[in-house]
Parts: C-alpha cells; sequence; structure tokens
C-alpha cells in the first residue's frame, strides 16, 4: 500500500493533479470497508486464494465474488 501510495504522490506532481491521490485515497477506503467487516474479509480472502484454481468454474466463480466484493466495499467507501 506504501508503495502505491508514494507512486500516486510522485504522478500527482508529475502530471499537476490531485486525481492520483484522490484515486489511492479511494482505493484505500475501499481496502479499510473489506478489512473493518469480518463477513466481507473472508469473502474477500476466500476468493482470492480461489482464483489460480486448477477448476476453472472455481476460479471463474472466485473471480466473480472477488468483484462482487469490491464492488460492494467501493459503494461503501463512496458514501
Amino acid at each position: 500500500m506504501q508503495a502505491t501510495k508514494d507512486d500516486a504522490f510522485a504522478k500527482a506532481v508529475e502530471w499537476q493533479s490531485l486525481s492520483p491521490v484522490q484515486s489511492w485515497v479511494l482505493m484505500w477506503a475501499r481496502d479499510i470497508e473489506i478489512a473493518r467487516r469480518p463477513g466481507m474479509a473472508s469473502r474477500y480472502a476466500r476468493a482470492q486464494s480461489n482464483l489460480e484454481h486448477e477448476d476453472p468454474v472455481i476460479a471463474q466463480e472466485a473471480l466473480k465474488e472477488l468483484s462482487a466484493v469490491l464492488d460492494k466495499a467501493m459503494k461503501a467507501a463512496r458514501t
């Protein structure tokens, strides 16, 4: 997370724009939403662990679940 933050601030200076920092803050808030909700954190961890499953159906379901968790966390972060 620190490397991503540093990159966002470097781009902000380079581009003379706050948009990279705003994007980083939103991603950080999304990650906090996941971490502070045990059920969501469990779903996220389970989905991540199955992303490279040998069964493509399980891997595809994991990708869908991961996307759903990230979407839900992003909505919560934006409110």
